[in-house]
């Protein structure tokens, strides 16, 4: 007959297995995400284009993370195991607004923001229409152009990432 004490230590240790399986499967996560460089497996100038497009459609000042060790601190990443993109970068006038871009989401909405105490007003409502905008815009743009997808999904099938 099992005690209190082995059902608890039961339980633990299926917590533990639990908690290593989830760590695991998030791991594997992090892993499949691919960071868009200017690299030309990934066309040219890829992420550059990309940057300099929002800055001139959105805000000059918009920061980008620079693509390091880390592939969810870059700016431009693909997920080869949905076939899913997603851009991000930060609005430093509107109170370092963060924001990012999904191509594909269960809404068919993918277009993020966070902010910590930003005013709105006619200026920071502005940016913002012009992001949503320019979110609509690179959302069709790489839809009508999935061949662009289509080459990195194969250059990624063809080399070892």
């Amino acid at each position: 007959m099992q005690t209190r004490d082995d059902i608890t230590r039961n339980m633990l240790n299926r917590i533990r297995l639990i908690k290593e399986e989830t760590e695991k499967k998030e791991e594997d996560k992090k892993q499949s995400a691919i960071a868009i460089t200017d690299d030309p497996r990934f066309g040219q100038n890829a992420l550059t284009s990309q940057i300099e497009q929002f800055k001139s459609s959105v805000e000059s000042g918009a920061q980008f993370s620079k693509p390091g060790d880390n592939v969810a601190d870059s700016p431009l990443i693909y997920l080869p195991d949905t076939g899913n993109l997603i851009f991000s970068g930060t609005i430093p006038c509107l109170n370092n607004l963060k924001w990012q871009f999904v191509l594909k989401t269960s809404t068919g909405s993918g277009c993020f923001i966070w902010s910590d105490g930003m005013i709105l007003n006619k200026d920071n409502m502005q940016i913002l229409n012009k992001l949503y905008g320019f979110y609509e815009n690179w959302k069709n743009q790489w839809e009508s152009e999935s061949r662009d997808l289509e080459m990195i999904n194969n250059t990624i099938k063809n080399e070892d990432f």
